[in-house]
């Protein structure tokens, strides 16, 4: 086997540590971590597919996490999960430029690091998974690299987000979620600060001018935390 072969091989390996995914079909990967100005078989195609397929895994995380909340509302939320922005911040956790294939002009001229490039192979890497493992495959890869983008997202403009929480632990059958509220302000500077439990365990922490806002960004924080622990 030729050295670069080698290399390159081992390189793609180590991508499928770093991501959690192990290929049937290494072609698929090696084609997704190609970019056009360095081989007529390139990533193009399979970004197409992974556009396709990440907004579709969010679409339904979002549909399902948020079961009373208006089109609009889902739309906007997923416009900013999925937004370049987004895919450069999964691409930097997953360190992805260093196992890009580019051309050297490309190289030069904007550097592998470019946000563009790395978010449009973080496209094609979700499609090639989703062509080597199907949807359940996509939808795992995609829910573990956007958890901390799914934790953090905004949700402000959301209903209640206590009552929110409220659904959400009943129907897995944990109970209400309880709040315990602390005053930390000083005359006419009021500062509450709240603590939400779930099964016992602290889950989200809020601050606000009154208590109503500080339980609200509390029930916000523990019900993104627990969503994220039963995707992890």
């Amino acid at each position: 086997m030729p050295k670069h072969r080698k290399t390159s091989l081992q390189s793609q390996q180590a991508f499928e540590q770093r991501i959690g995914v192990h290929f049937a079909q290494s072609a698929l990967l090696t084609r997704a971590l190609t970019h056009c100005s360095y081989s007529a078989i390139h990533m193009e195609r399979l970004e197409f597919l992974g556009d396709a397929i990440l907004g579709s895994v969010i679409a339904e995380h979002l549909h399902d996490l948020f079961p009373d909340e208006a089109e609009g509302q889902l739309s906007r939320l997923r416009a900013g999960l999925v937004r370049k922005e987004s895919l450069y911040k999964v691409a930097q956790s997953w360190n992805l430029e260093i196992y890009l294939h580019v051309g050297d002009g490309e190289r030069s001229a904007q550097g592998v690091k470019s946000s563009s490039i790395v978010a449009n192979a973080v496209e094609a890497v979700i499609g090639a998974v989703f062509k080597d493992a199907g949807w359940s495959g996509a939808q795992a890869l995609v829910l573990n690299a956007w958890q901390p983008l799914l934790k953090n997202m905004d949700i402000s403009d959301a209903r209640d987000a206590k009552s929110h929480l409220q659904e959400y632990t009943q129907a897995k059958g944990w109970g209400l979620p309880e709040y315990k509220v602390c005053d930390l302000g000083v005359a006419h500077e009021p500062r509450f600060e709240a603590k939400c439990w779930v099964k016992g365990k602290l889950c989200g922490t809020g601050l606000g001018e009154r208590k109503k806002l500080a339980e609200l960004q509390a029930a916000k924080k523990a019900f993104l935390s627990l969503d994220c622990e039963v995707h992890a």
